[in-house]
């Protein structure tokens, strides 16, 4: 079974214990962006750069180039953008990739640089953001990663710091 089909059937089991359980879901965004058109369940800690690199194939800085349309993957009605990798912290991207966003999410700006944490989507060269993150923004590799980071390994990291950081020390919470 594919690891975006395992994540799927995850997600699908997760979803029945926490509609029985009524759990929290955990967002990893802004206050302004915190509202969606669909609710998704997450396995991870959208909190926790660690998770969200452990779960993610690919983790990348790049910046948008354009918007690239919209495609329905796997269900999901997704925006589509053409992004320009700066640097692959996991997964060894490079060039320009399409990115899909679940519609509904905050949209990307063209110009404006992001880390991005993905799945890649089976037999359609797209890498979809997990689901409940939103990407950060950054205007610098170099610049402080800012208040989206919680935690003592984020004091005095740049951006590209921490995400190496997160990188090296993820914690996949997909495995048995």
């Amino acid at each position: 079974m594919s690891m975006f089909r395992r994540r799927l059937a995850l997600a699908a089991a997760g979803s029945a214990v926490v509609a029985g359980a009524v759990l929290g879901v955990y967002r990893l965004t802004d206050a302004a962006d915190a509202t969606s058109v669909g609710e998704a369940v997450t396995l991870y800690d959208v909190r926790d750069a660690r998770q969200v690199a452990g779960t993610a194939d690919d983790v990348f800085a790049g910046e948008v180039v354009n918007r690239a349309g919209q495609r329905d993957i796997a269900g999901i009605l997704s925006d589509l953008y053409q992004v320009r990798v700066e640097r692959s912290f996991k997964g060894g991207l490079h060039g320009t990739v399409t990115v899909s966003s679940e519609q509904g999410a905050a949209s990307l700006s063209p110009g404006d640089s992001y880390v991005f944490a993905t799945g890649r989507v089976p037999d359609q060269r797209t890498h979809a953001i997990l689901l409940e993150t939103t990407p950060a923004s950054f205007t610098s590799l170099t610049a402080p990663i800012g208040p989206r980071a919680t935690g003592e390994e984020a004091v005095h990291r740049t951006v590209s710091e921490y995400w190496t950081w997160a990188v090296a020390h993820e914690r996949d919470v997909t495995s048995g």
